[in-house]
Parts: C-alpha cells; structure tokens; sequence
C-alpha cells in the first residue's frame, strides 16, 4: 500500500468538501453526463493548480470560477444555442397533487425558465450564482471577477427583466384564455 502525500490528503479532502457542489453547479448549466464530465475536469485543474487552491472557504469560490470556464468552454466546443435553463431544469413529481396540479406546476416552471434564459448571459451567471447556488453577492463578485456593486446592478436588472417577461407572459396567457 502507497503513502498518501500529505498535498493527496488535502485534496482528497477538499473534493469530499466540495465535489458534491462542483456538480451541481455542472448539472444547472450542462446535461448531466457532460456535467459530471465538467466536474471532473475542475477537479484536474485544481489538483494541476493546487498550490493556487485557497485553504480556506474561498476555496469554493476558486472552484466555482474554474468551473465557470470549463462550463464556458464545453458550451464553445459543441456550438449549443442559449437555450441553457430549459435543458438543465428537469421537475419531478413528488407524489402531492393530481396530474392537473402537476401539469399547470410543470408550465409555470416552464415560463420561468424561459424568461431566465432569455436575460442577457451577465446577468442569468450572476442570478444562478447567487440564487442557485447560494453564494453570497460578494463571493459572486470573487467567481466573476467584478465589483459588489457590479454584482448588484446585474442582480436588479435580472430582476426588472423577469418581472417584466413573467408580467407579459402571463398578461399573454391571460389574454388566450388562461388562469
């Protein structure tokens, strides 16, 4: 049996820390074999940069901004549209409601998506970043490599923009006879 170094300990140990929300990240943004695909290559490049790798919480954040660029660079290499929000959503029923719940549930996610996928790409990263993947707007700032300030103006322009497209969507709905 091989001595572990005491740098294989270590990352053994942040990978138990943080494999776990570096797919997750992955499954939001890519299908779930590429995700899995994704994470594994954050992981290379941590253990390739580990030196680089900061010890403490900002860890994640450091994991996150290279997980953002292996995203960014998958979706390059296979040429996909934008249409990033409603392939990486999936719903499952949870056994509550009738179908008709169900139906009307799965359509509201369904809109919703939409209208995130159409916000400008700054804006939909720095929502799923904050919103998804629970990171406060300061470390949203570390992973983008911008200004809190920045972050906030991209946070209340996502939100006007839903409001806006949810607003219309459902005045549309509305309008064909809808709930």
């Amino acid at each position: 049996m091989v001595a572990r170094t005491e740098s294989e300990t270590a990352f053994a140990r942040l990978y138990e820390e943080y494999g776990g929300r570096v797919l997750a990240y992955c499954v939001r943004r890519l299908p779930r074999d590429d995700a899995r695909d994704a994470a594994a290559e954050v992981f290379a490049v941590a253990w390739r940069k580990f030196d680089d790798v900061p010890r403490d919480e900002g860890a994640i954040r450091w994991l996150y901004g290279v997980a953002r660029n292996v995203v960014k660079n998958h979706r390059r290499s296979r040429r996909r549209s934008d249409n990033l929000v409603t392939k990486l959503v999936s719903l499952r029923g949870d056994g509550g409601p009738g179908p008709e719940a169900h139906v009307i549930e799965r359509d509201e996610h369904k809109v919703v998506r939409e209208a995130i996928q159409r916000l400008r790409p700054k804006y939909r990263e720095v929502l799923q970043l904050v919103e998804w993947e629970g990171l406060s707007r300061n470390d949203a700032a570390d992973v983008l490599h911008l200004s809190r300030a920045a972050i906030d103006q991209r946070m209340h322009r996502a939100y006007l923009q839903l409001e806006q497209d949810l607003s219309a969507a459902s005045t549309t709905q509305t309008e064909r006879g809808g709930a």
